[in-house]
């Protein structure tokens, strides 16, 4: 919903310029379908024009990109139909905005956590975007907002509740609801220097793939829509399936049961973790005992298949997790055509890390697929912690290695 924004805000001098947008926390509507690749020259060339139109500069809280290309900033279709590319409906966000203006995928991910506070949206950005520039650190809530309350009600819920009615129609108590960030969110206030130890080619890539996930739909096996898991896997394959289409190729466990154990808390583990790093107590035991409290207790294999390997060891292993002899879930990133890796990424997904059994159980029905060297586990709240490689804790990314 676009209004005008205050006069604090930065003036564009193009009269082409979109007008500056009110950020509040919002839910992607979206429809049409993508017709130019992220990676496509003609998609290069139109972000490369929106940049130079915009000064670099995000149309919600006027910050500019340091970088001469822009490096993070996010081009959004004005009426979310993604096959419209005219420049009319192109719009440049920040990635703390964006996130904000995404908030129930961002939320899952555990970037942004809800608060009911006085402090505008906009304000809250900016507070935090200077205490991070500051001091290399995203602030507490309380630390920008010393009254700010956590209501019962998680930010994936306020976002369902944001699919039923827009903004300006919720009772008053929702509209004073804000997204403030975690510390996981620190790569969305970063430039990702290549030099930065944090983030190493197998951090960047990991979180790359987060953000894919939370950004573009999956692709998941349902026998009501394919027919048969063999018409699925013969139309779509994850070595000609585009990245751009879908962020991953998904089949379930057809024989799980339902997990009674309640839903996983992620908003409560990182605010947990949050304040046992304030308190320096972080350490793998730590976040393990958080993770059985907040009840994110799942965990995947992870391994890398070559192109033109990948076709045929996804399909056994489709099949084998449909049939119920894996884990829980299992899915593979299409190809990406930008990266000069042209191997992908295959995750297959177990119920509860700790359960040692169950994830060696696991490990050894690969090995019987034909994935013999070693592969890594990692659990699910290392991931939402942000525990990559080189972390501050010296904790190990990887829970088991087999």
């Amino acid at each position: 919903m676009a209004a005008s924004r205050s006069n604090d805000c930065l003036n564009k001098t193009s009269i082409d310029v979109p007008p500056h947008l009110v950020v509040h926390l919002d839910v992607a509507r979206t429809s049409g379908s993508r017709t130019l690749a992220v990676s496509s020259s003609e998609w290069q060339q139109l972000r490369a024009d929106i940049l130079t139109r915009d000064n670099n500069t995000c149309s919600s809280c006027g910050y500019t990109s340091p970088d001469d290309k822009g490096r993070g900033m996010k081009v959004d279709h004005k009426d979310g139909d993604a096959s419209n590319n005219h420049p009319s409906n192109l719009r440049l966000y920040c990635p703390p905005c964006e996130a904000i203006r995404h908030c129930g995928l961002h939320g899952l991910y555990g970037y942004i956590i809800l608060g009911s506070s006085d402090l505008d949206q906009l304000e809250i950005i900016r507070r935090t975007r200077e205490v991070f520039e500051s001091s290399g650190t995203i602030p507490r809530v309380t630390e920008l907002d010393p009254h700010a309350i956590r209501p019962n009600m998680s930010i994936v819920d306020f976002a369902n509740l944001l699919l039923e009615k827009d903004w300006d129609n919720l009772p008053e108590k929702y509209r004073s609801f804000k997204g403030f960030f975690t510390n996981r969110a620190d790569k969305l206030f970063s430039n990702l220097k290549s030099d930065d130890a944090l983030h190493s080619d197998s951090n960047i890539r990991a979180e790359q793939i987060l953000d894919l996930e939370s950004s573009l739909p999956w692709m998941i096996f349902s026998p009501q829509e394919h027919t048969s898991l063999q018409n699925f896997l013969d139309t779509w394959p994850p070595s000609t399936t585009r990245l751009f289409e879908y962020a991953c190729i998904c089949v379930v466990n057809s024989k799980a049961s339902l997990d009674d154990r309640g839903a996983s808390d992620v908003e409560g583990l990182i605010s947990a973790w949050e304040d046992s790093c304030a308190n320096q107590h972080a350490s793998a035991t730590e976040l393990d005992l958080l993770a059985r409290r907040y009840n994110v207790l799942g965990g995947k294999w992870v391994l890398l298949a070559e192109r033109d390997k990948v076709d045929a060891l996804w399909s056994r292993i489709a099949r084998s997790t449909h049939a119920g002899t894996l884990g829980t879930e299992a899915k593979v990133l299409p190809s990406d055509e930008s990266s000069d890796d042209r191997r992908h990424v295959i995750r297959i997904s177990t119920k509860d890390y700790t359960d040692f059994q169950d994830v060696k159980r696991v490990r050894e029905s690969l090995r019987r697929l034909g994935i013999k060297g070693k592969i890594g586990y990692k659990p699910n709240a290392y991931t939402a912690c942000s525990v990559y490689s080189n972390n501050p804790w010296n904790i190990r990314p990887t829970k088991y290695q087999m």
